[in-house]
């Protein structure tokens, strides 16, 4: 079928074939972007759609997406995202081997993609070794196993996922034997049954943060998963909670700021310079101290998830465009997988307490309504900034947003901000007015605290365009 249309979709070669289905690589014609299309030509066409429906409710930058569903007359395809092709299959087949720190951040996807689908009341099917892709930048995606109908038995894909982890561990190297001990808990024993997948991800994310730190100090034995055996499952079950413990005290002892996700900051009552030169006199308000951040803005995304369409509707603002559905960020499944790793994104040092990009207005408006709050005024952030509560010297290049004192943060740099309402350009007074983002960013650190950008429209979505919520003062 090369060269076929199903719809806005061009099928050009096939990629795979199995039992009632195959995949093919094509492309969506109208935006060029790159595509498989899994063709369905089986017994049980309803089924199919209600897999796929759940499929593309998922939008947590791990598990693949799904674009869209469209039936033919002899046949039922969906488009998908196309996902790394080297898997962990091929990686088994060629005998790579993985470090303890490639295998704890697999562990970790896997089991984080699995227990946010448990969230979200979505079943999963059972996945194997090939669903489990890895970039050339060690960027690790999971084929969408969303399925419509009870969850399954994961026994099996449990095992094949440890047996294979286990066989690709370098042996020897920093946190190996931690890594093989946290296998067999994931899958499990005679005598014991697997940990749960919400406890595994806990566990990897502990260890994983010890391996990141361990080229900085000499290793030491793990509380998290020195080997205990099987017959005290209590002190297993109490494991995450020490190692919590220990890692937090960990973290006060670092010199890593205190980001304070979360934090609000009264501005008080009073008379501001704007940038024109005029003096506004303003009443208190209240302000995020540090820009969202992409960990605050995934709860929003799995939140909107479990929405109906009619309550997804009540958070848009007016003149919404029909054809937008959803609030998934630009480049998200780009640096969201790397963010929770925390490692590096375009040059920029990523973690979930990071300000969140690539989101445009309508996005920065929906959640501030979820929030229960709404975007800055412009007259209103350029008074943060003059009030007594800004940080005066924070960095005005990308960093973590936030600091030790209960201060506004992020201003200078960071990311630039989108406004509340649009305005017009006092440089350019006959057009029309549009929207604006405020401050400096990474990218134009030299422009600080007093930048404006007038922007084309509000679907814009950048790399270095963030927001942050005022909120009323509290009666």
């Amino acid at each position: 079928m090369p060269g076929l249309q199903i719809g806005d979709y061009i099928l050009e070669s096939l990629l795979e074939t199995s039992e009632n289905q195959q995949v093919w690589l094509g492309e969506q014609i109208s935006v060029k972007r790159e595509i498989e299309m899994v063709c369905y030509y089986g017994p049980e066409p309803e089924q199919f759609l209600a897999d796929v429906r759940e499929k593309a409710k998922v939008e947590d930058g791990i598990l693949g997406l799904v674009y869209e569903a469209i039936p033919t007359e002899h046949f039922i395809a969906f488009a998908r995202e196309v996902l790394p092709q080297r898997s962990l299959a091929t990686i088994s087949e060629q005998g790579e081997h993985l470090s303890p720190f490639q295998v704890c951040s697999i562990i970790k996807q896997v089991s984080g993609a699995i227990h946010s689908l448990t969230k979200r009341g979505i079943a999963s099917r059972p996945f194997d070794i090939n669903d489990i892709r890895i970039s050339d930048q060690n960027q690790i995606r999971i084929h969408n196993i969303a399925h419509a109908g009870e969850p399954n038995d994961d026994l099996a894909s449990r095992s094949a996922l440890t047996k294979t982890l286990r066989k690709q561990l370098q042996i020897g190297q920093p946190g190996a034997t931690r890594m093989g001990t946290l296998l067999e808990y994931i899958e499990g024993t005679d005598s014991q049954a697997p940990i749960p997948w919400e406890q595994a991800e806990s566990l990897a994310e502990q260890v994983e943060e010890q391996l990141a730190t361990s080229e900085a100090s000499p290793p030491r034995p793990s509380p998290v998963l020195k080997k205990q055996g099987f017959n005290n499952w209590i002190l297993i079950a109490a494991l995450p909670f020490v190692a919590i413990i220990l890692l937090l005290l960990s973290f006060f002892k670092s010199s890593k700021p205190d980001n304070q996700v979360g934090l609000i900051i009264t501005v008080p009552h009073g008379r501001y310079p704007l940038p024109n030169g005029e003096i506004k006199d303003l009443p208190s308000f209240r302000i995020d101290a540090n820009e969202v951040t992409i960990g605050q803005y995934e709860e929003f995304m799995l939140a909107w998830q479990q929405m109906s369409k009619k309550e997804q509707a009540k958070l848009w603002p007016k003149g919404v465009p029909e054809a937008k559905t959803s609030v998934r960020p630009d480049f998200w499944n780009d640096y969201f997988p790397i963010a929770r790793s925390q490692q590096t994104w375009k040059g920029l040092q990523m973690s979930l307490e990071c300000p969140v990009m690539g989101v445009d207005w309508w996005d920065a408006r929906a959640y501030a309504k979820w929030k229960g709050g709404r975007l800055p005024t412009a007259t209103e952030w350029w008074a943060a900034r003059n009030s007594i509560n800004a940080a005066k010297d924070e960095n005005h290049d990308w960093g973590y947003s936030g600091g030790a004192e209960e201060k506004i943060y992020g201003l200078l740099g960071n990311v630039a901000e989108w406004a509340h309402q649009v305005s017009k350009n006092p440089a350019f007074p006959i057009e029309s007015a549009s929207p604006v983002a405020l401050g400096g960013s990474h990218r134009l650190p030299s422009k600080e605290a007093l930048s404006r950008e007038w922007l084309a429209a509000k679907s814009i979505r950048r790399d270095d365009l963030g927001f942050r919520l005022v909120y009323p003062v509290e009666q």
